[in-house]
């Protein structure tokens, strides 16, 4: 998997693609706290190209969730499907972390805090 940044108008995207194992997992979290340093007040990772997620993916996940909620930034998953949707459900995420079928959907959103 490798991690790329893409900035929009009123977010910065962070897209996904192939396997989120163990492996990919130092690249993604280096992408994610230069997110967090940055100050984005609007954070969008995109699963959409993503074929399996791993523990240790969802843990860095809610790493930035957990410094979003504290600063103020809006935070939201998009285009969980297939093997990675299965993954989410089970490890319970959309619980508390607002996710959305596309980009297209969070980027357009007026609030993504309340987008579950």
């Amino acid at each position: 998997m490798k991690p790329t940044v893409r900035t929009h108008p009123n977010a910065v995207v962070i897209e996904l693609e192939g396997d989120a194992d163990l492996a990919t997992v130092p690249e993604f979290q280096k992408v994610v706290r230069e997110q967090m340093k940055a100050g984005v007040k609007r954070l969008i990772i995109d699963f959409t190209k993503v074929t399996f997620v791993n523990t240790p993916v969802w843990a860095v996940v809610v790493e930035y969730f957990q410094h979003a909620s504290g600063a103020g930034t809006e935070f939201a998953l998009a285009g969980i499907q297939g093997r990675v949707d299965a993954s989410f459900k089970i490890v319970r995420l959309g619980d508390f972390i607002t996710h959305l079928p596309t980009v297209d959907a969070a980027l357009n959103a007026p609030d993504l805090t309340s987008k579950r």
